[in-house]
């Protein structure tokens, strides 16, 4: 948290845009209007700042399958302790339902999926392909203008190279499969951790003088479908606004 501090006070700086990038392997939602943020450096990546005389405020949103994870630090400027009252975050989105959901409820299905086994998908079934070859052993015997021919004819191969080639290319698949598979999970457990430790519990938070609070908030929406949204953070008697698109 204190590493958190130290770039919220000293590291700010403005960029023109933010990158495609993905926090816990989650893909990280777009700001509608990048440049009315400046940005700091954390994990790689950046993340967006509002700033008023009492208060910075940082607020990044990543969305996975089911939910959308925010990720909030407020940095007390003041020298009065400021309290962040349980309904300090709305979140909004036109159209759509959006509800708070508890982050111990998430960390109980990143853990399971954590724990899930790398299932390898069986090889297709080639049909062997058939190849007649005919040779011909014979003798030859004329009787006046006929000729005989006495001999005999071999044979049919079976060709199974096809079902060699497939599985092949199904250990190949298998093993670029799995390693993603193996790569989820443990990003799974990372956010796990991490919504362990800064989860939002909905009860007060006091953040002290020239101190920083960093909370997680994890929402569902029933209907996932991508439209523009925006997240208000209620700080003290100042709110700060960050408008999303997807």
């Amino acid at each position: 948290m204190r590493r958190f501090a130290v770039f919220l006070i000293g590291a700010i700086c403005l960029v023109t845009s933010l990158n495609a990038a993905r926090r816990f392997g989650r893909p990280i939602v777009a700001l509608e209007n990048p440049k009315d943020y400046q940005y700091v450096n954390l994990d790689d990546v950046k993340f967006p700042v509002l700033s008023s005389a009492q208060y910075t405020v940082s607020c990044l949103v990543y969305r996975g399958t089911e939910y959308y994870y925010v990720e909030v630090a407020v940095q007390n400027r003041t020298s009065q302790a400021v309290t962040l009252s349980p309904g300090f975050l709305d979140f909004s989105k036109p159209g759509y339902t959006v509800f708070a959901i508890s982050p111990n409820s998430v960390v109980v299905q990143l853990a399971s999926a954590a724990g899930e086994r790398f299932v390898p998908t069986p090889p297709p079934v080639m049909p062997p392909s058939s190849t007649t070859t005919t040779n011909v052993n014979a003798t030859a015997t004329t009787y006046g203008n006929t000729t005989q021919i006495n001999g005999t004819a071999t044979s049919t191969t079976t060709d199974t190279s096809g079902q060699a080639g497939a599985n092949f290319g199904n250990a190949i698949g298998n093993a670029i499969a799995a390693r993603r598979f193996y790569r989820a999970q443990r990003d799974a457990v990372a956010l796990a951790q991490y919504l362990n430790a800064f989860g939002w519990q909905n009860t007060p938070a006091v953040i002290a003088p020239d101190q920083v609070k960093v909370v997680m908030m994890t929402f569902e929406q029933p209907k996932r479908k991508k439209a523009h949204f925006e997240v208000v953070i209620h700080v003290g008697a100042e709110d700060f606004t960050f408008r999303y698109k997807e």
